[in-house]
């Protein structure tokens, strides 16, 4: 249903506009008043879709912001009104047509038609100019006057002959269709900027529209959770209010964009931009948005948070590190303490003793424990990859970057930790970046010039004594003294005493309960063997050494040539000392018998023979002879590099 608001331009119209309402076939669409329009009244604020008006009450309606369609004057009806004058006034031959400029302009077309009158028209635009633009006419010598009701009332009070222009049916309905169709128009537009409206208040930065000279137009409902307003609307106040030293004239008379900008506004750090609102020909406003820092950090946590949800979190605790030994509680006891700093820690210790499993523990009992925990190992990636795995890239910084850049892990490790395995393995060129980055919390993509800043704590490790690597030359020395402020020794399994039996028990009943193997214990020969084995691969390899075991042997307890089978270095160790006695994990009164063994011959452990064997045995496989030695290939590269072994390629 459309609201329409006919202003009626003389009493006598009104029959006619009620007739041509009722005549109309879609008459149930419209619902509309008809009010008489005259001279002085004051124009009422009236609650309208659309209003249909004549001469000064159209041109001042539409000023207001009203929608507006005109009930239009044509140049016949201006004939017929002079021609009325002529009839009822026959000595007049001076005939001025006086009115409202957007109803009479271009009168003085028809003047040929009446070659025996002085036509002249006053075309005026403020009703307010009518009675002096009527005396300017008289003193012209005009003796007849054609116009409007309200010309026509204001001659009658001068005594001055007079005739209406009147607008038929045919206009009268006209101008009614014109208004439906402007009112579809308008609700249309409406809704739409309804619907914009509602967008931009859902929007989770301030948006503000400006006009030329700065006044806003527009503001979102973010803007009044964030700028004073003192409870009244931000429509029409100046910009300069909440930002005085916006340089908002060059946006709008040069066409400047402000972009990236940070302003104080009260306790709020907020992130600016304005950027001009061009036409075809000129710029005709501007649009301002601004998001408070806060919230900015807060949303890119977030982001970083679902983007790695599960791969980048730690999931061991300190209740996660099996032991007995007092040596081991002495250790997780300094790392309990470390965690409730906030210092950079390194972390020594052989391959496999568990120093990812410290960090993350540590991380876990840290107030970083909600933000993520990053894990990269320095030794297993080449320098450049490495580079960019850290700092991250922007699109085009090289062949084959993707498209859109790339997160590096400072980055996706904000307010969390980062653990960096085998620190002692990176290049010259990286421990100079690193060591900005834990300078200056700062760190920069490769092919950009932006800075970002980043809050991470750095947890490093390695298997090197970084010392002798610094008088070596290999390390740099300023950066140890970084990383080195906490420091923490996790001692190899073979110094661990009772841990060794401890874990083994653990391991195995582990693998029984994951896998129903037959395997429960070993027997006391067994056990005193792999007392005396030194587990160069420490923990990781006798977690693999279980799990190995428990699929090859095929009765309850393991024996020593089950062992040897699994891992036939056991063998190579100190020759064991042993008296026969109860199997481990198994009640005296259930004891089997003991086989008979013949004694194993025993020699020092070679760790460089065992890698030769291996790798013949594999026909120089790396990938082979490292799953064999229970390491991983990175570990077989640091050890090969050692023993300066080679092989060909």
């Amino acid at each position: 249903m459309i609201h329409m608001v006919f202003f009626a331009p003389y009493p006598e119209i009104q029959p006619t506009i009620e007739q041509v309402f009722q005549e109309r076939p879609d008459k149930d669409e419209l619902n509309y008043k008809v009010i008489l329009d005259f001279f002085n009244n004051p124009l009422q604020d009236v609650d309208a879709d659309v209003i249909v008006a004549r001469g000064f009450t159209a041109h001042t309606m539409e000023k207001r912001g009203f929608v507006c369609a005109e009930l239009k004057v044509s140049g016949y009806d201006v004939v017929n009104a002079v021609t009325r004058c002529l009839t009822l006034y026959p000595e007049e031959k001076n005939i001025a047509v006086v009115g409202a400029y957007n109803m009479i302009y271009g009168i003085d077309a028809i003047a040929p038609i009446f070659p025996s009158v002085r036509l002249t028209s006053y075309a005026i635009i403020d009703e307010m100019e009518l009675e002096e633009t009527i005396q300017k006419a008289l003193a012209d010598g005009n003796t007849a006057l054609v116009g409007g009701y309200t010309t026509v009332e204001i001659a009658k009070r001068l005594k001055i002959p007079a005739v209406m222009i009147e607008s038929g049916r045919e206009a009268v309905n006209n101008a009614i269709a014109e208004a439906k169709s402007a009112a579809e128009i308008a609700m249309r537009e409406r809704e739409r900027s309804n619907e914009i409206a509602n967008i931009m208040n859902y929007s989770f930065q301030g948006i503000i529209a400006l006009d030329r000279d700065g006044l806003i137009t527009f503001a979102n409902n973010y803007c009044y959770t964030i700028l004073d307003n003192k409870n009244i609307s931000l429509v029409r106040r100046h910009i300069r209010d909440f930002f005085p030293n916006l340089l908002i004239e060059n946006v709008t008379g040069k066409g400047t964009k402000i972009l990236s900008e940070l302003y104080k506004y009260n306790q709020y750090h907020l992130m600016v931009n304005c950027v001009p609102i061009t036409d075809e020909h000129s710029i005709t406003g501007a649009v301002l948005t601004f998001q408070n820092i806060t919230q900015i950090q807060e949303e890119e946590d977030l982001i970083r948070k679902k983007l790695h949800h599960g791969s980048l979190r730690a999931k061991y605790q300190f209740s996660n590190i099996f032991y007995q030994s007092a040596v081991m509680e002495s250790v997780i006891s300094d790392a309990r303490d470390f965690s409730y700093s906030d210092s950079n820690i390194l972390i020594y210790g052989e391959t496999g003793t568990g120093k990812e499993l410290f960090a993350q523990s540590i991380h876990n009992s840290s107030p970083r424990k909600n933000y993520p925990f990053v894990a990269i190992n320095c030794a297993a990636l080449p320098e450049n990859l490495l580079e960019s795995e850290l700092f991250g890239y922007v699109e085009g910084a090289f062949t084959g970057a993707a498209k859109g850049g790339k997160m590096g892990f400072f980055e996706i490790a904000h307010r969390g930790t980062i653990f960096l395995d085998e620190i002692g393995d990176i290049s010259a060129n990286l421990q100079s970046r690193l060591l900005r980055v834990l300078q200056e919390r700062e760190i920069m993509r490769l092919g950009s010039d932006t800075v970002i800043s980043v809050d991470v704590r750095v947890i490093s490790a390695t298997n090197k004594n970084l010392k002798e690597e610094v008088a070596a030359g290999n390390f740099r020395q300023d950066l140890l003294y970084r990383l080195d402020v906490l420091e923490l020794s996790i001692p190899p399994l073979r110094e661990r005493g009772e841990d060794s039996a401890y874990m083994l028990d653990h391991f195995l009943s582990l693998e029984h309960e994951r896998t129903g193997c037959v395997l429960t214990g070993l027997l006391p020969e067994a056990k005193q063997l792999l007392h005396n084995y030194p587990w160069p691969g420490n923990v990781r390899e006798m977690r693999n050494f279980c799990e190995r075991l428990s699929i090859l042997c095929r009765s309850p307890y393991a024996g020593t040539s089950d062992v040897l089978r699994a891992l036939p270095d056991a063998g190579k160790a100190p020759a064991p000392e042993y008296s026969p006695a109860v199997p481990v994990s198994m009640p005296a009164a259930k004891q089997p018998p003991v086989p008979a063994e013949p004694e194993p011959s025993y020699s020092p452990y070679d760790e460089r023979q065992a890698i030769l064997e291996a790798l013949s045995k594999f026909h120089n496989n790396r990938t082979k002879t490292a799953a064999y030695l229970n390491i991983n290939k990175s570990t077989l590269w640091r050890k090969m590099k050692k023993y300066n072994i080679q092989i060909p390629y």
